[in-house]
């Protein structure tokens, strides 16, 4: 043995390799099982499902596709260009600037123009979390990654539509 970390078998790694006969991994098993009568998941939950170690460790396995992940950073990179060197977000949200703060607005009918601003935030944050989050819990669940950052935008354009309708029927209860 060259050095301590070097595996003595020929196959490194948590599973054999295919044509031995470990009773770690049976011939029958598939590598992503479909759901099963023992769990809602699809993994058994007895320590019999683990051939008889229940001390063996869960192996966590990414299944993800190249395209997925560079499409997926192309777009966190539109965005993320968009949102810092053009005019968008002004177009989109200047409405912003026209929402009547303080005493001197009238009242609105179910008081709405109070809902602009959380919706406004809210939906901004909504957006920011689908695109960073949402692709590590597709990678963790074995989803496409690439459409957390089409729904990211898709929310910023609702929640600025929303808003933005929200401005225009206030202002008439404002003046």
């Amino acid at each position: 043995m060259a050095s301590p970390h070097q595996p003595d078998d020929a196959y490194p790694g948590p599973y054999p390799a295919k044509d031995t006969d470990s009773p770690i991994v049976p011939e029958d098993v598939q590598d992503f099982p479909e759901e099963s009568p023992e769990s809602p998941d699809g993994f058994a939950d007895s320590p019999d499902a683990h051939d008889g170690d229940p001390e063996a460790p869960r192996v966590l396995r990414l299944r993800i596709a190249a395209w997925d992940v560079i499409s997926t950073l192309a777009m966190w990179g539109a965005l993320v260009l968009i949102a810092t060197m053009t005019n968008w977000p002004s177009r989109l949200f200047g409405f912003t600037s026209e929402i009547c703060e303080g005493e001197r607005c009238g009242p609105v009918p179910y008081g709405i123009d109070y809902y602009i601003h959380p919706l406004v935030w809210g939906g901004i944050g909504a957006a920011i979390a689908a695109a960073v989050l949402g692709p590590f819990v597709s990678m963790l669940k074995g989803w496409y990654m690439s459409f957390w950052p089409v729904l990211a935008l898709a929310i910023i354009i609702f929640v600025a539509v929303a808003g933005s309708t929200m401005t225009a029927f206030s202002q008439r209860y404002w003046q």
